[in-house]
């Protein structure tokens, strides 16, 4: 695998200029985007894997994965005893690749930042993985995983830190926590998502209680 390949693709994902070329792009990549992210030493899922492990039984159904990609952070579920999980995401492309894995009760294509299609406090819970980030999720995606999640469910996603205050995600966070719609209950100190393609650009992951 060239390592020009897979850099390549993931340029080409942070440049769309919107959601039909970012669904484009994710169309092309999909069919080897486990490896690429592999080889950039992709950190994330197992980082969020310990805080829902921490804050989220695995009896707790259903569990949403939003902008679920090929379903690597699915796949990690299902080996912790996760069922139940519905994914969601723009590429019908990585859908298809998570549709593979056998671990998801049911898969959609729909795009974060738009009205999802489920009922209010449909969920348990929800996390979300990679997808805030750069040219990808807004920050107002999350008035509608706010809707969708039960009361008490938690909301685990990663954040890159370069996006946090200048695409307004913070703001969105501390107006949701104002308006009494979800409390902070943990974020990791910053750490590389990519690390052996590029150390610089550093995550959170955050873990909300929905009120």
């Amino acid at each position: 695998m060239a390592k020009d390949e897979s850099t390549a693709f993931l340029q080409k994902v942070y440049a769309a200029k919107d959601n039909r070329d970012l669904e484009a792009a994710y169309d092309q990549w999909a069919e080897k985007y486990d490896a690429h992210v592999t080889a950039f030493g992709y950190t994330i899922p197992a980082v969020a894997a310990g805080l829902l492990g921490k804050y989220v039984a695995p009896e707790t159904t259903p569990v949403l994965d939003a902008g679920a990609g090929t379903g690597l952070m699915g796949a990690i579920l299902d080996a912790l005893g996760f069922r139940g999980q519905v994914g969601i995401d723009m590429s019908r492309g990585m859908l298809d690749k998570a549709s593979a894995r056998g671990v998801y009760k049911d898969l959609n294509q729909m795009v974060l930042g738009e009205t999802l299609d489920f009922p209010s406090d449909h969920f348990g819970a929800c996390q979300s993985m990679g997808v805030f980030t750069a040219g990808h999720a807004p920050a107002v995606a999350f008035d509608e995983l706010v809707r969708v999640v039960r009361p008490d469910g938690c909301i685990v996603f990663s954040l890159l830190e370069d996006v946090y205050a200048p695409k307004g995600y913070k703001d969105k966070f501390e107006a949701l926590e104002n308006d009494g719609q979800w409390q902070l209950v943990e974020k990791t100190k910053p750490f590389p998502g990519l690390p052996l393609e590029d150390p610089d650009l550093m995550h959170r992951v955050y873990v909300f209680r929905v009120c």
